[in-house]
């Protein structure tokens, strides 16, 4: 598999994914499950191939899940422990801590460290994954200048302790 496209699935991953685990009564286990969401009006957001193609192949897409007044919402997931191991697996050299850590509770696993971003290309493919996950581009109208438009890039993140990992990382 191509190392830069396993990093663009790992930033896509760490801006739009999940993972968690969930009881099942009938099993007696808990069930790890990993999910990436995303709208689409024209079907398939083409992000979602991308990843599912970047991974191997590895999960499936479902939807389009249809709310009145809303776009259509598809998802790329995984619902077994080896597809949810897999997923680990390949995009874990990029992954920040957050998922990491999701990943690993869902597995019931020991969290390990997330890498360093420091001095490997391959990064330059994980930034545009979280950039497709999470970035905005828009035109705003100038705050001191009517008739003007000054342009406006931005990731967004929520932290409970302080600047999240993930911008830090994107800011490098």
């Amino acid at each position: 598999m191509d190392r830069y496209e396993l990093a663009w699935a790992a930033g896509f991953f760490d801006g739009e994914g999940w993972a968690g685990a969930a009881l099942q009564r009938e099993r007696g286990t808990r069930q790890p499950h990993a999910r990436v969401n995303q709208a689409g009006g024209e079907g398939v957001p083409e992000v979602l191939l991308r990843f599912q193609r970047a991974l191997g192949g590895l999960g499936r897409i479902g939807g389009p899940d249809v709310v009145e007044g809303r776009r259509p919402i598809y998802r790329w997931e995984v619902s077994s422990r080896p597809d949810v191991r897999t997923l680990r697996d390949l995009v874990a050299p990029w992954l920040g801590g957050v998922k990491l850590g999701q990943l690993a509770d869902a597995l019931g696993l020991s969290a390990t460290a997330a890498a360093s971003a420091e001095g490997d290309p391959t990064w330059w493919a994980w930034a545009a994954g979280l950039w497709d996950g999470e970035g905005c581009s828009a035109l705003l109208r100038h705050r001191t200048h009517a008739g003007y438009l000054t342009p406006e890039l931005s990731v967004r993140q929520s932290s409970l302790t302080g600047s999240p990992e993930v911008l830090v990382r994107f800011m490098k």
